[in-house]
C-alpha cells in the first residue's frame, strides 16, 4: 500500500510539473502523461531500458521535468550506474528543491561514496524541509563526526538535544564524540613531536595500532584465522580502537562462528554503542542461531541508526518472515526494492513470499 502510495505522490509531482510549463502543448502534455506511465509500468517489471527511454522521451520534450529525471536516477541506482544516478538526482533537486525524495536519493548516494562533506549539506536540506524530524539532525551529526568535524558535530547534537530534548541514544552519541575528540588531541601530539617516524622494521611489534595492521595484511592475504587471532591479541590491549572491533566481528561472520560473534558483540557494544554495524551482526548472528525476538531487537536498532541502510532493511524483512510476519516481511523488502536493492535473491523472496536462505 506504501509502494502505491508513494508512486501516486511521485507521479502527483509530476503533474504538478507538467502544469507549470504552459509551453507545453495540449497534445504534448497528453503524450508526457502516457509517455511517464509507461516508464513507470516498465520500471516494476524491471524493464530498465524500455523505461528510460520512455523518461528520455520526455526529456526531448520538457528538459526540465524534475519528476523524469529523479526516475532516471532511481533506474541508474538500480544498476549501480551510480554517477549517473547522481548527475539526474541533481538535475531533478535543481529544479525542485522542495521534494524530499529527491534528497534522501542523493543522500543514499553520497553514503555509497562516502562524500560525508556533500552529505551533510543534504541533511539540511531534509531539515528544512521537516524541521521537526529528529532523524535528519542525528544522521547530520553522524555525518559531521565521520568527516572528521568533531567540534561542528558537537554543535549539531547540542541543536538536536535543545529541539528535541535529551535521550539515551544522544548521550551515547556524545560519547562517542568524547572518543573522538580525545583520538584528535592525541594526534596533534603525535604531529608536534619531532622525532622522525619509526620504519615499519623499527615499529614496536606490540604496539595495537601496528599490530592491527599487520592482521590487515593476514586479511588480505586470505588468512582469516590468523588475522582474527591478531585482533583479538589487539583487543586484549585496547578496546578503544573501533575498527578492530569490526573487523573481528566481520570475520567472524565469514567463518561461521556466529556465538562468538555474539559474545564479542556483547563487549564491542559497550563500549561502542552508537555503530548500526555492530547491532546488525548481531541481528543476523542471531538470525543464524534462531534467537529470533533478540534478533529483530537489534536489528531495529541498526535501523534506528542508519535508517536507509538497504542490508539492515532486507534483513528486517528476513527476521519478520521467520518470526512468521509474511505481510510486514513484504513490506520491508518491497521497500529495499523500491530503493534500488535489486538483488536476484530479494526477487525471489518477494515472488514466493518468504525467506530463502
Amino acid at each position: 500500500m506504501k509502494l502505491k502510495l508513494f508512486l501516486f505522490l511521485l507521479f502527483s509531482c509530476g503533474m504538478n510539473a507538467f502544469a507549470q510549463q504552459p509551453v507545453i502543448s495540449a497534445l504534448d502534455s497528453n503524450v508526457i502523461k502516457t509517455l511517464f506511465f509507461t516508464g513507470l509500468k516498465e520500471k516494476l517489471n524491471e524493464n530498465y531500458e524500455k523505461a528510460a527511454e520512455s523518461f528520455n522521451k520526455i526529456l526531448k520534450m520538457d528538459a526540465n521535468n524534475a519528476a523524469v529525471h529523479y526516475e532516471l536516477a532511481v533506474l541508474n541506482f538500480r544498476q549501480n550506474k551510480l554517477l549517473d544516478a547522481e548527475i539526474a538526482i541533481k538535475k531533478a533537486a535543481s529544479i525542485n528543491a522542495d521534494n524530499i525524495w529527491y534528497w534522501k536519493l542523493l543522500a543514499e548516494l553520497y553514503k555509497r561514496n562516502g562524500n560525508m562533506d556533500a552529505l551533510v549539506g543534504v541533511f539540511n536540506q531534509m531539515i528544512r524541509l521537516s524541521p521537526d524530524n529528529d532523524n535528519y539532525y542525528f544522521d547530520r551529526s553522524n555525518a559531521l563526526l565521520l568527516g572528521g568535524k568533531v567540534e561542528e558535530a558537537v554543535k549539531s547534537y547540542d541543536e538536536l538535544e535543545r529541539k528535541f530534548g535529551s535521550s539515551a541514544e544522544l548521550t551515547e552519541a556524545r560519547g562517542r564524540v568524547m572518543g573522538d575528540k580525545q583520538d584528535m588531541r592525541n594526534k596533534k601530539k603525535d604531529n608536534g613531536n619531532v622525532e622522525p617516524p619509526q620504519s615499519v622494521g623499527t615499529q614496536d611489534p606490540n604496539d595495537p595500532k601496528v599490530m592491527a595492521a599487520q592482521a590487515q595484511q593476514l586479511y588480505k592475504k586470505g588468512d582469516l584465522n590468523g588475522a582474527l587471532e591478531q585482533l583479538k591479541k589487539v583487543l586484549k590491549i585496547t578496546d578503544q580502537l573501533y575498527p578492530v572491533w569490526e573487523q573481528a566481528m566481520d570475520i567472524q561472520m565469514n567463518l561461521g562462528l556466529y556465538k562468538d560473534v555474539l559474545k564479542l558483540g556483547d563487549e564491542a557494544l559497550a563500549v561502542f554503542p552508537n555503530q548500526a554495524i555492530l547491532y546488525y551482526y548481531m541481528a543476523y548472528a542471531q538470525q543464524q542461531e534462531g534467537k529470533y525476538d533478540d534478533a529483530l531487537t537489534n536489528i531495529k536498532m541498526a535501523i534506528q541508526l542508519d535508517s536507509e541502510n538497504m542490508i539492515y532493511l532486507e534483513c528486517f524483512g528476513d527476521i519478520l518472515s521467520l518470526k512468521g510476519d509474511g505481510a510486514q516481511a513484504m513490506v520491508q523488502w518491497k521497500k529495499v526494492q523500491a530503493g534500488g536493492g535489486g538483488s536476484q535473491k530479494l526477487k525471489k523472496k518477494i515472488d514466493e513470499r518468504k525467506y530463502i536462505k
